[in-house]
């Protein structure tokens, strides 16, 4: 019969996680009810008579659901509707970057005390299942830097620069067109959107507690061809890079920032082109460890959003529910420094 799934967010991630769940392919998950915003989208003629329409949070509460997935973005409603979900008994699935960021460690605590899952692999790196391969693929290591490319607007616009010469407008624009950017791209381009995934990664790689607002960040609006091709002139090239490392001798210590960084053409983070996202993650045993992939559009974040609830429906989460909350500790100071060689 599969698990019993609520959806609230119906924008491009949402839809695309309601035609898996709604194609007959998998009856692990089973979609019983989309909530959507009053006056917002209609109920499109694809989605199942049997899938219920609501435009009430608390319709999700119901008996008949079992686990909640939450596609709304923004904050404090989305923590609300969270909150209410755990206590109500929902296991919570969402790729909110902002929530996890701002209230990981408060949602994770209640979880746990409710004995519910809240996963989030959604809400960093797309499709790219960075989470997972960091908290049980890389736990016997002990990691002591992450850098990565974790926006896939900024890499779509700055790669198609490089590529073709576009001028930042028309590339930007371009990227909006084909669904890459937002119609207000401005989280995205000033590194904010960035912070907030490599917040979550100081959390689970280091169990260090960093806010988005301790990260600083620069944007890649200034950013030209001409700046292009002078770097690839010199062997190299230009990336949004987040980056945190580990500050040795000084316990619960990182530094990190977000912004254009100049990268070698022959390394990783140059290879990444259009959307794709890339994570470097070095460990003290194991070096570095390179993942990539899709890291922006509808279906590449769909399918981290629905392996978590199958995560859920395997029973994965229910070997894991006495474990200790490890990927947060209590909050410590962050020492921050710009990355070397940035652009100007």
């Amino acid at each position: 019969m599969g698990i019993r799934v609520g959806l609230i967010g119906f924008g491009t991630v949402g839809q695309a996680v309601a035609r898996r769940m709604t194609d007959g392919r998998d009856p692990r998950l089973r979609l019983v009810r989309v909530c959507a915003r009053a006056g917002g989208r209609a109920r499109p003629d694809w989605l199942a008579r049997s899938v219920g329409w609501s435009d009430r949070f608390d319709s999700l509460l119901a008996p008949d659901i079992d686990v909640v997935i939450e596609l709304v973005g923004g904050v404090e409603q989305a923590r609300q509707w969270t909150r209410l979900a755990l206590l109500a008994g929902k296991s919570v699935v969402t790729a909110n970057k902002q929530l996890v960021a701002e209230h990981g460690p408060e949602i994770l605590s209640l979880a746990a005390r409710q004995r519910r899952a809240f996963r989030y692999e959604g809400a960093v790196a797309g499709g790219v299942p960075i989470i997972r391969a960091v908290q049980d693929g890389l736990a016997g290591d002990r990691l002591l830097r992450v850098t990565g490319i974790l926006n896939g607007t900024c890499n779509y616009v700055l790669s198609r620069m490089e590529q073709d010469g576009l001028v930042f407008a028309d590339a930007l624009a371009e990227a909006k067109a084909r669904g890459f950017a937002e119609a207000d791209p401005t989280a995205d381009i000033e590194g904010l959107d960035a912070r907030a995934k490599l917040a979550i990664l100081c959390g689970v790689g280091f169990g260090a507690r960093v806010r988005p607002a301790e990260i600083p960040c620069a944007s890649i609006a200034r950013i030209t061809a001409e700046d292009l091709a002078r770097a690839r002139a010199s062997g190299r090239t230009i990336r949004q890079v987040s980056s945190a490392e580990r500050q040795e001798g000084q316990p619960g210590r990182v530094k990190a920032s977000v912004g254009p960084t100049l990268v070698p053409l022959d390394g990783p983070l140059a290879r990444a082109q259009g959307c794709e996202n890339v994570v470097i993650v070095t460990g003290e045993l194991g070096g570095d460890t390179v993942f990539a992939g899709q890291g922006a559009g509808g279906n590449a974040t769909a399918v981290a959003v629905l392996s978590d609830a199958l995560a859920i429906a395997t029973g994965l989460e229910d070997r894991r529910v006495d474990r200790p909350v490890i990927s947060w500790l209590p909050r410590f100071p962050i020492a921050s420094t710009a990355v070397s060689e940035r652009t100007r």
